[in-house]
């Protein structure tokens, strides 16, 4: 039930309330001038306010000590829990007020509303209290803040932004209120806005952790990659998080700065931040990327011993897809031996008709004239009838001194339309 007058004090609280009017009455009187009685009544009220729980900031208000005390009877009230009787009676007595007075009662029933889960309307009754005539400049602005928050809270997404920026605008503010401000015009994709405020955020308090990525993510999202590559550098020095060895190697990647990504993830791999094989394949598609072929050949080559993990087991799977990455990288490499040993492999496993035409062809270019022939014959056994096959069959039996062969293979290549069969026929013509 709500009382209905404050209730009568105890010895103690008289003998209290005694002693601070009495230190009140002594401030009446202060190097010669006289104080006002509302300059009295509003130390008063500061006192009994500090006595009772009710916030300092407060203090300024011209009120009775009647209204004083009954300010600080809610306040207890509240502060043990009574949410209910406490925001009624404050929204009742808010009505009857006026001014600061009125301010008061709507801040308690605010934080009433708001500790009964009801943060739209304790946000509402905020900005009631702060928008009343004679309401400290300061306490507006700390209730500007709070109904900010309760807007977020209760989903109001946009009038809490709004509400937050003006509060964040009209003077120095915490840094968990600007980075809020970064993280929430971040999160509805105002990448600008975002960046207005990180740069604020970031004077008040270097970015580290989750600030950090979502510093970086900012940036890149405005295009200021350069100040994204410094923050992600800055985050590794102590990190061992491999996401965000991660979120280095993706950025550098996006800046066409792969010989750094590659070299970023080795050091990843050598420092033990990262491991598994798909770590591991991701070094081999680094050093390609980089353009650095015969690494990655090596490292491939190093994935598939048995020697690769302490267990003696592989670190990658020895398939038909893996071995025409290896073989790639050393043609890429311009390594004959090992292409040519390398597509072999390949060519054998796959049993492919197109590996063994790369194979052949390789062999053919590099001037391998057996080791083509090989290669052509296991293409033709896979069923390579084609005009290009049998003039590479002609030519490359012409290099080895093989007429007859040569002269049959340029004679099926003539009658598949091969350009130039015509020419190397009449040149082993009479050999």
């Amino acid at each position: 039930m709500v009382a209905k007058s404050t209730p009568p004090q105890d010895a103690d609280s008289a003998e209290r309330s005694r002693g601070l009017m009495a230190r009140a009455r002594q401030l009446l009187t202060r190097g010669g001038r006289r104080l006002t009685r509302v300059t009295l009544v509003s130390t008063c009220l500061m006192l009994m306010m500090e006595v009772g729980g009710i916030s300092a900031a407060h203090a300024a208000t011209r009120v009775s000590a009647e209204v004083a005390g009954q300010l600080r009877t809610l306040q207890s009230r509240l502060d043990e829990g009574d949410y209910d009787a406490v925001g009624e009676r404050a929204e009742r007595e808010a009505k009857r007020q006026r001014g600061e007075v009125r301010a008061l009662y709507l801040s308690l029933a605010a934080s009433a509303r708001a500790r009964q889960g009801d943060q739209a309307q304790a946000a509402r009754l905020y900005a009631e209290a702060r928008r009343l005539p004679g309401v400290n400049a300061s306490q507006a602005r700390e209730w500007l803040r709070r109904e900010a928050m309760l807007r977020l809270r209760a989903g109001e997404r946009d009038s809490g932004i709004a509400r937050l920026a003006e509060y964040l605008h009209g003077g120095s503010a915490s840094a968990d209120d600007l980075w809020l401000a970064v993280s929430l015009e971040a999160n509805r994709g105002d990448w600008a806005r975002a960046e207005d405020w990180l740069e604020r955020a970031s004077k008040a308090s270097a970015p580290s952790g989750d600030r950090l990525k979502l510093a970086v993510s900012v940036y890149q999202q405005t295009g200021r990659h350069g100040a994204a590559v410094a923050l992600v550098e800055q985050g590794l020095g102590e990190s061992r998080d491999p996401q965000d060895w991660q979120r280095a190697v993706a950025l550098y990647q996006r800046l066409n700065q792969n010989t750094r990504a590659a070299s970023t993830w080795e050091a990843a791999w050598a420092a033990g931040i990262v491991s598994g094989s798909d770590t591991y394949q991701q070094r081999v598609d680094l050093q390609l990327a980089a353009g650095a072929p015969a690494r990655a050949a090596e490292l491939i080559e190093a994935g598939l011993s048995k020697s690769a993990t302490p267990e003696g087991q592989p670190l990658l799977d020895d398939t038909p897809a893996l071995r025409r990455q290896l073989a790639q990288a050393w043609t890429a490499a311009r390594d004959v031996e090992h292409a040519l040993k390398a597509w072999a492999a390949v060519s054998q496993q796959s049993q492919s008709l197109e590996d063994a035409r790369q194979y052949a062809e390789l062999a053919y270019d590099w001037g391998r004239w057996e080791t083509a022939q090989q290669a052509l014959a296991a293409a033709g056994e896979r069923g390579d009838d084609s005009a290009r096959h049998w003039l590479l069959s002609g030519v490359v039996a012409s290099q080895l001194e093989q007429f007859d062969p040569a002269r049959e293979a340029f004679k099926k290549a003539q009658a598949r339309g091969a350009e130039g069969a015509d020419a190397w026929l009449k040149s082993v013509a009479q050999r």
